[in-house]
């Protein structure tokens, strides 16, 4: 099993602030969070949203003009400021502040709502070192960037206006190389995932060995061994089906796996053993004929 870090970023807090001191200031929030439009009406003002009222406060009274602002558009009486709450992607739009008393200019605000970026999935494209390659993918999404970095670097990145279509982006992978991140990112979110080299490029795997361990009773015992590595399987196999395999997390021991052939158990020389060793790239079978190490007994 490959085990991929993910980490959840949110460039935004509980209240989006704007991001410019324009005229009109922007303000970038994420779907569900609450927004507050920092210019305070104490007395007497209005709110609009694309020159439409949706809010208003008379004597100190608030009134809620638009039936989709219902129970989510708020007027604080203490602070004197608008705030709409479980925001949606429709609710993205200019609005404008408009205070009736003391003097103050209007303020209008370009609002932009975003959906959460999505997890990238990451898949293998080629797992034999030393070419080993994988592919990020991830749900597209408005102004959605997906990038590969290593310590902080960006390697190379990726977006497209096309919705409907996720962004994929290959990367090679070096050898020994330090984690790589897939990132995708929104303005006011991002995911990311971190791939570790050793966990999904392979080399070849070693060549099977075998050893005749004499005869116990009846039974001439053979033992097949080889160097493990991840994801490494050894078997033992009779005329292509399998009767015993092993593996181990424990890559510093060699696997070793024992084979009892019974004294005429099968017409000899005609049944054929093999010992297989595989993983995900490759595999290496040793075929054994049991009378080439049990001389003697067995005829």
């Amino acid at each position: 099993m490959k085990h991929m870090t993910v980490f959840l970023g949110f460039w935004v807090f509980a209240v989006c602030m704007p991001s410019g001191q324009s005229e009109v200031k922007e303000l970038k929030c994420i779907v569900g969070k609450m927004i507050s439009f920092p210019i305070a009406v104490k007395i007497e003002g209005f709110i609009f949203k694309n020159d439409r009222h949706i809010g208003k406060v008379t004597a100190k009274n608030f009134h809620t003009a638009d039936k989709t602002f219902r129970g989510r558009l708020q007027w604080d009486s203490s602070t004197g400021l608008f705030s709409i709450t479980g925001l949606r992607l429709e609710d993205s739009g200019k609005y404008k502040v408009q205070n009736q008393n003391g003097g103050i200019p209007d303020t209008v605000y370009q609002l932009k709502v975003y959906n959460p970026a999505s997890t990238p999935q990451v898949s293998s494209r080629n797992k034999m070192k030393p070419t080993c390659s994988v592919l990020c993918c991830v749900e597209n999404g408005r102004e959605v960037t997906l990038s590969w970095q290593r310590e902080g670097e960006t390697l190379n990145s990726t977006s497209s206006p096309d919705l409907n279509t996720p962004l994929s982006l290959p990367l090679e992978i070096e050898e020994n190389s330090a984690p790589y991140s897939c990132v995708a990112a929104n303005p006011v979110s991002n995911m990311t995932v971190t791939v570790r080299p050793e966990e999904f490029c392979f080399g070849s795997v070693s060549k099977p060995r075998i050893t005749a361990e004499g005869y116990q009773g009846r039974y001439c015992s053979l033992r097949c061994s080889v160097e493990n590595g991840r994801e490494v399987t050894l078997s033992w196999l009779k005329e292509g089906d399998i009767l015993d395999h092993k593996s181990s997390p424990d890559l510093n021991t060699p696997l070793s796996l024992p084979l009892e052939i019974e004294e005429n158990s099968a017409p000899v020389p005609t049944s054929t053993y093999s010992c297989v060793a595989t993983n995900p790239v490759s595999n290496r079978t040793l075929a054994v004929k049991p009378e080439d190490y049990c001389i003697g007994e067995m005829l």
